[in-house]
């Protein structure tokens, strides 16, 4: 029975001495492989079906702004301003959303969004 003992004690120091020897699997492994070994996935399960596309809706138009209206016109050539809704304006200049192109007799020539539009002047507006 003593000699079992003794064999056995035997058996653990040199297993003891053996597991020192032998590096970890870890420890041999180069730094960028230890992530690799952590994204590992099961091969036998289904992989998550790819998101729904989300629903496209129209875009919805954007509302017409209100009219410009013509208050006055002074006319110097190149220099000419216009008066639209307060704000003194010349060719090139912004009144809202639309751009002045030409101020000439007739009255005012803007655009917006390419579209053009002539702005008059008329009795209803002077009143």
């Amino acid at each position: 029975m003593m000699r079992l003992i003794a064999m056995l004690a035997l058996l653990c120091v040199a297993l003891a001495t053996m597991a020192a020897a032998v590096p970890t699997v870890t420890a041999a492994l180069p730094a960028a492989a230890a992530p690799a070994l952590r994204t590992l996935r099961d091969p036998f399960v289904r992989p998550a079906p790819p998101p729904a596309p989300a629903a496209v809706l129209p875009a919805e138009p954007a509302p017409e702004p209100p009219p410009l209206h013509l208050r006055a016109v002074i006319l110097n050539g190149a220099r000419s301003v216009a008066n639209i809704d307060g704000d003194i304006v010349g060719a090139g200049d912004q009144a809202r959303d639309y751009t002045v192109v030409r101020i000439d007799a007739h009255g005012v020539l803007v655009t917006r969004a390419g579209k053009r539009q002539r702005l008059t002047m008329t009795e209803k507006d002077k009143q």
